[in-house]
């Protein structure tokens, strides 16, 4: 009975853990976004999303919105960092409510000023947004 009780939690355990890595940032991240540093077609960089294959020449920009934006960033960060130029991650302090504040609304004016002042036509844009989109 104790033996089989064992089992059981141990059971329980891997699922817990299984449930939190499926949802972990850094890992959806990792599993949805695929990068070939030399793809077999152009010798170029590419990052795969989804079924879209985006071309990377040291010209990829970052947002990151969210409570899980630091996760995103860090998987995104591994997988191509020699290609981003510049990135932002926009993290809320606190889990009260998810309205934006003046924090985030300075961190938006940011990526707004990075876009404008710094991108050109052929540079990326990668968003990683969590949490609801109001």
């Amino acid at each position: 009975m104790i033996e089989k009780m064992k089992n059981m939690k141990a059971n329980a355990l891997k699922l817990f853990r299984t449930a939190i890595d499926a949802v972990d940032p850094y890992t959806c991240v990792k599993h949805y976004l695929v990068f070939n540093n030399n793809s077999s077609h152009n010798g170029k960089a590419e990052l795969h999303v989804g079924n879209n294959h985006i071309t990377l020449d040291h010209n990829l920009y970052v947002a990151a919105f969210g409570k899980a934006a630091i996760g995103m960033c860090r998987a995104i960060d591994e997988l191509c960092h020699e290609h981003i130029i510049k990135g932002i991650a926009s993290v809320p302090v606190g889990a009260e409510h998810n309205l934006p504040d003046q924090a985030a609304m300075n961190t938006a004016q940011r990526i707004q000023t990075m876009i404008s002042d710094t991108m050109y036509a052929d540079d990326i844009f990668l968003v990683l947004i969590s949490g609801n989109i109001l």
